[in-house]
């Protein structure tokens, strides 16, 4: 529902705005996230085009409602910061890969849960599964510090190292053991790389389901057993960003989890200016730390 915004408060742009008018938004609103003629508000924007403040590491964002009507503008609630507001948009993505589970019959209150990568959106992906009624979590990642460490101050009932465990076998041994024999119901691929995939297929028991919303850009190909599909007899499932709804289920649920977990764990500050970004991408692309913020 549309509120009013007053001088003062705070919001969030989200990346991401659908046109409202094109074939997916139109007859697909749930798959408005492929949108084919989308706003990105600090990427396709060009910054020549005056007034030139269109978002990206900027102190400012200029935003036109005329000139992209499509343009969703969220308000944060009066107590949450504006630093848990940024995490907002990545754990509506997570809820949105979860949420396809659920519609799909392949995600219950009480499950197990798998999650590849425990970078960013592994981490909330994390969160997500957890407030949504995930019985048991498992991480499945690198390095220990601080990522795995950061995981299990999260709420992650196990975490297994690719540094320990070095083998795609060896990984899936381990949660198979901390499972108790069987694989997990639910498998949420958040890493990225694509050898996890065909490794979470095993991860996962007989029936069970799994999300692929890691491979955002394109990391190659790789050799595997379509057959393993079938005979499992599981449910394959991608997810791409988010889409309008699922913005205000990121900010509520942000919102009332904002005393349950370390947030402060999770982002780490670097001043926008050019030596603060030139760090926070050497630190972020080194995996030193887990999100790197860029605040004026």
């Amino acid at each position: 529902m549309e509120q009013p915004l007053a001088v003062g408060d705070k919001v969030m742009l989200p990346p991401l705005m659908p046109c409202g008018q094109c074939y997916y938004c139109v007859h697909y609103p749930k798959h408005a996230n492929k949108c084919l003629n989308p706003t990105y508000y600090g990427r396709y924007i060009p910054f020549q085009k005056p007034p030139h403040l269109w978002g990206g590491w900027a102190e400012m964002v200029y935003v036109d409602l005329e000139m992209f009507p499509a343009t969703k503008i969220y308000r944060l609630p009066d107590d949450m910061t504006a630093m848990l507001g940024s995490l907002t948009e990545p754990l509506a993505c997570c809820i949105r890969a979860l949420n396809r589970a659920v519609t799909a019959d392949g995600f219950h209150v009480g499950d197990t849960v798998v999650i590849q990568g425990s970078g960013p959106i592994g981490v909330l992906g994390l969160v997500a599964a957890q407030e949504m009624g995930a019985g048991r979590t498992i991480v499945v990642g690198a390095p220990e510090e601080p990522r795995l460490k950061i995981c299990r101050a999260m709420g992650a009932d196990a975490t297994i190292s690719i540094d320990q465990f070095k083998s795609s076998q060896q990984r899936i041994e381990a949660v198979r053991e901390v499972v108790g024999g069987f694989g997990a119901d639910l498998v949420l691929e958040c890493s990225g790389h694509p050898s996890a995939g065909p490794e979470g297929l095993e991860m996962l028991r007989d029936g069970g389901t799994l999300v692929e919303m890691g491979q955002f850009t394109d990391a190659g190909s790789i050799d595997t057993n379509w057959h393993r599909i079938c005979t499992k007899d599981i449910t394959l499932l991608g997810s791409w960003a988010f889409t309008a709804n699922d913005i205000p289920l990121g900010i509520d649920m942000i919102h009332r989890a904002a005393d349950r977990y370390p947030w402060q764990l999770i982002q780490t500050q670097f001043p926008l200016s050019e030596a603060g970004i030139v760090e926070a991408t050497q630190v972020a692309m080194a995996m030193r730390c887990l999100k790197a913020t860029i605040v004026p």
